[in-house]
């Protein structure tokens, strides 16, 4: 079972700072039995910190860790049949959640 910290690690290695310029969010993430979290993005950067943030604009529940990886690995596919299996509930700004392919690529 990860850790945080391999969590966020693996966060910041996909994470494409080109597609993410001209994004400003707050994004809570929630693994079922694991971990809460956030991520910030502004403009390009992004911040992951271990917790609750009252003000994101997004929250995405996640049945398992590796749900959460097939979502934030880029496939689009993948992370539509997951919300179809009902295994990522979304809460707040749908949209937010549409950019993520762009913002978060596998890792080379």
């Amino acid at each position: 079972m990860a850790t945080f910290t391999d969590l966020k690690t693996g966060l910041e290695a996909s994470f494409d700072a080109e597609g993410a310029k001209e994004i400003q969010t707050c994004i809570q993430i929630k693994i079922e039995g694991l971990t809460n979290f956030f991520i910030e993005i502004n403009n390009g950067s992004l911040n992951v910190e271990e917790g609750e943030q009252a003000e994101a604009e997004l929250t995405l529940t996640f049945d398992s860790q590796e749900t959460m990886e097939k979502i934030f690995s880029g496939d689009q596919t993948a992370a539509m049949g997951a919300f179809m299996q009902g295994k990522v509930k979304f809460t707040g700004d749908m949209a937010i959640g549409q950019k993520l392919g762009a913002v978060f690529k596998s890792p080379k």
